[in-house]
C-alpha cells in the first residue's frame, strides 16, 4: 500500500457495529401485515478497482484517479460503466482536475502532471515537471494550479500549451519533509490553497500567482477546499466544521457549519455544498445564507474525494477501491 494510503488508513475511523431484537409474543394480525417496503436507495456503488483517490466531471464522464497501479479511468455519467481501457499516468497518481478538451493527473512520486485528451482518451506529450510531492490539482482562470506539498509552492500551467507559466514562493509553512496535505481550488480570479497545519486558507492572485492579503483563519485541520457560485467552501477535518468564504472579498461568511465526523472532501454546484466524511457519509449543506444541513447519507469505505456533476454526486472510497453515485 502506498504511502497516502497507509496514512489514511490510520486516520480512518473504526465502523461501529449494529445489530437487531426480536419478540417472543404472538404477533397481531395488524403486525403479520407485510411491511411497507423499504425506500430506495439513492446510492449506486460501482467497483472501479485499485484504490480511487481523486475524479472529476466533464463531458459526461467522470475521471477517476487509481492510485494502485498509476491509471485513470472514465466512467459513463448516465450507466456508471467504464469506457475504453485504463489510461496510464505518472507515478504516484493521486488528484486529477478537468478543463475543455482536458484530462489533469498530479503525479505524486514523479514530481510531474499527465495531460489526457478527453476526446481521445489518449495522453498528450511528456509528463509535465512541477514541484516536490504534488498532492492537489485544480483548473481554472486559463491555467492548471498545482500544490507541491513539499516546498510548499503552486505551479501554473498553461491550460493551452502545457507549459510551466510560473511557481508560486512558498505560501504555506511546513518544513521540507514534513509536507502539508492541502487542497487547492480556483475561482473569480484567485487561487485558494488550504494549510492544514496552520488552520488557514491562502489566496493567490490569479494573474501573479503571488499571495494576495492575509492568510484566513478558518477551522482546524482544514484539508479539502471548493468554489463555486461566489463562495469558497473549505472542509475543517479536525473540527468538524465546514467555512465559507467570499470569494470577491476574502471575508468569512456566517458562522462555521457544523457537519460532525471527519469533513476531508467538499464540491459545490447547483445551489448546495457537498461533503464527504471519512466516516464513510456524505451530507448536503443549502447554498442559501443560513445554510441548512441535511441528514448524512451513508456510504461505503472511507471517502476521499468528492464532485457534483450531470445530476449526481460522486465519490471516491479508496479503501475498497468503489465509487459511489449519489443521485441528486
Amino acid at each position: 500500500m502506498k504511502f497516502l494510503l497507509t496514512l489514511l488508513a490510520a486516520l480512518a475511523l473504526a465502523a461501529g457495529a449494529g445489530g437487531c431484537g426480536g419478540s417472543d409474543a404472538t404477533p397481531t394480525a395488524e403486525e403479520q401485515a407485510a411491511p411497507a417496503p423499504e425506500p430506495e436507495s439513492p446510492v449506486d456503488v460501482i467497483d472501479v478497482g485499485a484504490a480511487p483517490t481523486g475524479l472529476a466531471i466533464s463531458d459526461g464522464a467522470v475521471w477517476v484517479v487509481r492510485n494502485q497501479g498509476d491509471t485513470v479511468v472514465r466512467l459513463d455519467t448516465q450507466s456508471g460503466k467504464m469506457v475504453g481501457e485504463p489510461i496510464p499516468a505518472g507515478n504516484g497518481a493521486l488528484c486529477v482536475a478537468v478543463d475543455e478538451g482536458s484530462v489533469w493527473v498530479a503525479n505524486m512520486y514523479d514530481d510531474t502532471v499527465t495531460r489526457i485528451d478527453s476526446r481521445s482518451n489518449r495522453v498528450v506529450g511528456k509528463p509535465i515537471p512541477v514541484g516536490d510531492q504534488p498532492m492537489a490539482i485544480a483548473a481554472g482562470e486559463g491555467s492548471v494550479w498545482v500544490f507541491n506539498a513539499l516546498d510548499g509552492t503552486v505551479t501554473r500551467i498553461d491550460a493551452r500549451t502545457g507549459k510551466v507559466r510560473s511557481t508560486s514562493p512558498r505560501v504555506i509553512g511546513r518544513a521540507v519533509g514534513n509536507p502539508d496535505f492541502a487542497g487547492i481550488a480556483v475561482g473569480d480570479g484567485s487561487v485558494w490553497v488550504v494549510s492544514p497545519s496552520e488552520g488557514t486558507v491562502v489566496r493567490l492572485d490569479a494573474e501573479s500567482n503571488r499571495p494576495k492579503g492575509k492568510p484566513i483563519a478558518v477551522g482546524a485541520g482544514p484539508t479539502g477546499i471548493t468554489v463555486a457560485e461566489g463562495t469558497v467552501w473549505v472542509a475543517n477535518t479536525d473540527a468538524g466544521t465546514v467555512t465559507r468564504i467570499d470569494a470577491r472579498t476574502g471575508e468569512i461568511v456566517g458562522q462555521p457549519i457544523a457537519v460532525g465526523g471527519q469533513p476531508v472532501a467538499v464540491a459545490a454546484g447547483d445551489g448546495a455544498a457537498w461533503v464527504a466524511d471519512r466516516a464513510g457519509a456524505v451530507t448536503r449543506i443549502d447554498a442559501e445564507p443560513n445554510g441548512a444541513v441535511g441528514e448524512p447519507i451513508p456510504v461505503e469505505g472511507s471517502p476521499l474525494s468528492v464532485a457534483v456533476g450531470d445530476g449526481a454526486v460522486w465519490v471516491a472510497n479508496p479503501f475498497n477501491s468503489t465509487v459511489a453515485r449519489i443521485r441528486t
